[in-house]
């Protein structure tokens, strides 16, 4: 599901959706290069696992239907990633959702790992 998957397990050994507390960046950008127009969603997360913390960033491809809800300098968040590939629709793989407060919701085509860092982000 998650592209580049390792580059997290090789930090932490395993990972878990559920171990993601916190949104710290949130950046979508347009890429307009011919042939194709893409678009997108980098969002940085505070990933905690055996007392460590770590920002992780994750990558979108074509995200869709964004809806985010967010105020202060970081977003507590419970995501949940669904795969959404045997309904069938163009370029919409992924539903990623906030199953506690509903304030994230989007799908994309892709999603992959970019960067893992160890940080002591206090929160």
């Amino acid at each position: 599901m998650i592209k580049n998957i390792d580059l997290i397990t090789d930090k932490t050994e395993k990972f878990s959706l559920q171990n993601i507390r916190y949104i710290v960046g949130f950046f979508l950008s347009f890429q307009n290069e011919l042939p194709e127009k893409t678009s997108l969603l980098d969002i940085d997360f505070i990933y905690e696992d055996d007392k460590k913390q770590y920002i992780v960033r994750l990558r979108f491809y074509n995200p869709e239907s964004i809806n985010f809800e967010s105020g202060g300098p970081y977003h507590q968040i419970n995501i949940n990633i669904h795969d959404i590939r045997d309904r069938g629709w163009e370029v919409k793989n992924y539903e990623v959702f906030d199953y506690e407060e509903d304030t994230l919701s989007f799908y994309c085509a892709k999603i992959e790992a970019i960067s893992v860092k160890e940080t002591i982000y206090i929160i």
